[in-house]
């Protein structure tokens, strides 16, 4: 029987281990997405301000993006537009 406990005791503690491991797996996959997200930001302030060429490998990219902020910033647009008409 203490065999059997001592089998139990064992998995829990690995599978509380590999918990762990996959919170921290997670933690780290943010922070490296956020650190893209940081490296794709000043990546196209740097562009807009002319200190650095669109390699050509990424310039689809970096179209969609701007195409992508027009449509965000002309979506905020309507929704502020909306929020101000009265009721």
């Amino acid at each position: 029987m203490s065999n059997w406990l001592e089998a139990l005791r064992d998995r829990v503690v690995v599978r509380s281990q590999v918990g762990k491991r996959k919170l921290d797996a997670a933690l780290t996959r943010r922070q490296l997405d956020r650190k893209l997200v940081d490296i794709g930001e000043r990546f196209l302030h740097l562009v807009r301000e002319g200190r650095l060429a669109v390699p050509k490998d990424v310039a689809d990219l970096v179209g969609e993006a701007q195409e992508l902020e027009e449509k965000l910033e002309a979506e905020q647009e309507d929704i502020a537009a909306l929020e101000s008409e009265p009721v």
